[in-house]
Order: C-alpha cells, then sequence, then structure tokens
C-alpha cells in the first residue's frame, strides 16, 4: 500500500512538472541585431519571462542565420521555430488575397495601413492559413520600400532602363518593376549583397532601415525615394506549436505578440529617421525631389486588375481612408 502510494505522488509530481515546464520559443529573421523588428522581439522576451516568472523565454535567431525569409516561413509552418517575420510579400503563394496588400502605390499613409491591417477582414485573411501550419498574429511596420542602384540616378521611368532589379520573389513584383521601367529579377534576400556586389543585379528596393542596417549602401549608392510600396510584415507563428500551449500560456504568448507589434511600430518611426540620416552623414545620394506621377500611372493597370479579382479587399481600403 506504502509503494502504490508514493508511486502515486512520484507521478503526480512528475505529472505537474511537466504542465509546467519550460518553453524556449524559437525566433528567426533576417534582420541583425538593432534592428527595430529583433529588439520588439526582445521586448517580447523581456514580458514573456517576467509573466510566466522566466518559464517562457524566446530564443531568437538573427542576421539571417537560419535562412531567407521563404525558409524560414517554410520552417514555421513545420514547426522547427516556433515564429518569424516575414514580408507579405511573400504570402500571396499562400492565398492570393494577400497580393491585394502588396499592391504599388495602395496605401495612402502609415495610418491607412494600419488601419487596415488592424481591420477584422484582414484579421480574417491571417486566420485563414492556420490549415497550412501558420497562425497570422498580426502585421508590423515595414514603412514604404524605394529603388537602389549602383550604375546611376532614377530620376524618372527611362532611368530605370535595362537595370536589374532585386525584387521579391513573388509574380506580381517583377510585374511592378517592369512597369516601372527596370527588369524585375526574383532573388533570395540572403543572396543580395553578394548579388550586388558581383553585378548579378544593379539595384533592388527596400525601406531605408532594411537598407542603412544591411548595408547595401555599401555596394548600391543611389537611393530614390519612390516609395511605391507600403509592403506590411507579418508576424507569424507555427500553428502546431500554438496547439501544443496551454490554454493560459497562449493567452500570455499572444498577448506578448501583439505588445511587440506595437512596440516595433513604435521603434519603426525613429529608426527610419536615424536610417535617412546615417546614410546622408554616409554620403550616399539620397534622392527626393523627382516627380513620382509616372511611377504610380504605369503602375495603376495591375491596381486595377486586383480591383477586378478581390473588389471586397479594395473597398476595404477605400473605406478605410475616410
Amino acid at each position: 500500500m506504502f509503494k502504490k502510494g508514493l508511486l502515486a505522488v512520484i507521478v503526480g509530481l512528475a505529472s505537474a512538472g511537466a504542465s509546467a515546464a519550460d518553453i524556449t520559443i524559437k525566433y528567426a529573421d533576417v534582420h541583425p541585431e538593432g534592428h527595430p523588428v529583433i529588439e520588439s522581439i526582445q521586448y517580447m522576451d523581456q514580458l514573456l519571462g517576467e509573466w510566466s516568472d522566466g518559464r517562457i523565454s524566446v530564443e531568437i535567431y538573427s542576421g539571417g542565420q537560419l535562412g531567407g525569409e521563404k525558409e524560414l516561413l517554410e520552417q514555421t509552418q513545420f514547426g522547427a521555430i516556433q515564429m518569424t517575420r516575414v514580408t507579405n510579400g511573400i504570402l500571396g503563394a499562400l492565398d492570393p488575397r494577400f497580393d491585394v496588400l502588396n499592391l504599388p502605390y495602395f496605401f495612402l499613409s502609415r495610418e491607412h495601413m494600419y488601419k487596415v491591417t488592424d481591420s477584422p477582414e484582414i484579421a480574417e485573411l491571417l486566420s485563414s492559413i492556420e490549415r497550412q501550419g501558420l497562425l497570422g498574429i498580426g502585421y508590423m511596420d515595414a514603412g514604404s520600400r524605394s529603388v537602389y542602384n549602383a550604375k546611376t540616378e532614377i530620376n524618372k521611368a527611362e532611368d530605370l532602363k535595362s537595370l536589374k532589379v532585386r525584387v521579391i520573389q513573388n509574380p506580381l513584383f517583377i510585374e511592378m518593376m517592369n512597369a516601372m521601367g527596370g527588369n524585375g529579377m526574383p532573388l533570395s534576400y540572403s543572396e543580395l549583397y553578394t548579388s550586388l556586389q558581383t553585378g548579378v543585379v544593379d539595384g533592388a528596393e527596400n525601406n531605408p532601415p532594411t537598407y542603412f542596417q544591411h548595408k547595401h549602401y555599401e555596394v548600391a549608392g543611389n537611393y530614390t525615394l519612390t516609395e511605391h510600396l507600403t509592403i506590411p510584415d507579418a508576424f507569424m507563428m507555427s500553428s502546431r506549436f500554438y496547439k501544443s500551449l496551454s490554454n493560459d500560456d497562449r493567452e500570455m504568448v499572444m498577448k506578448a505578440a501583439k505588445a511587440a507589434i506595437d512596440k516595433q511600430r513604435e521603434l519603426w518611426v525613429s529608426s527610419e529617421e536615424q536610417a535617412l540620416i546615417g546614410l546622408k552623414e554616409a554620403g550616399i545620394n539620397v534622392i527626393t525631389d523627382f516627380d513620382k506621377t509616372e511611377f504610380i500611372e504605369a503602375t495603376a493597370p495591375i491596381r486595377q486588375k486586383s480591383a477586378s479579382n478581390y473588389p471586397e479587399l479594395l473597398e476595404l481600403a477605400e473605406r478605410m481612408a475616410m
């Protein structure tokens, strides 16, 4: 009898220990230390540590240690890592409706982008990919993307002619860059610096903090603020990991992740300002005095095509602009 009672106690203690087991969330990103995204994930780690008494922590793999964004998204799908952040630009492969958020000159302002991406309609879109192994938490700010290159100043569409410009691996962006006058070339982000260095591509396009912090200005020193894309960054979690959590831990992790989004948005604005200051101090040719009208008009057919395919999302954007 005593042995059976002791065994029950041991089993009970083991079960209690298992239910409160330490949880390590593996997070991976292409961005380096110091980037607003990485700082916001560090903030999430801090919150979870406080709320869970150190039981839940975040292990951060920054700087592309585990691959490019496409690879990181796949690793999250299969549960090899638990969280990542990727540009919305690659989510069109999961559901073509995501590409509406990727349209050139689609968002009117940062505030407009927040209103659209924080809406119930976009929350539903993010939740629709759970069957593909992903849980969309929400959207971070990734500013506006602009063209940079190693060869010449870009002031008009003609200046882009014959330039090989790296774009996100999505047919929409190839079509967009070709319409703007360049030659869009899809390429993994992890290969971009070397490709610029060796002339595989002449240029690329991205927001100021990424262009600056990834040091692409070292090999492509002409930066024209075309601001042709305002693509938000999707904060993603492995649905397999989420389902493995207790209800209390699910609530805690989601609350911390939402707080990380708010923190990242807050950090982003000052990061953009500091990046542009840093680029000018480094002697980079930042071009702002030009007319965007030609680029806006050249990409109009792309927006019109999506309007006919997904009118409900275009109507959402129009409603949120009011």
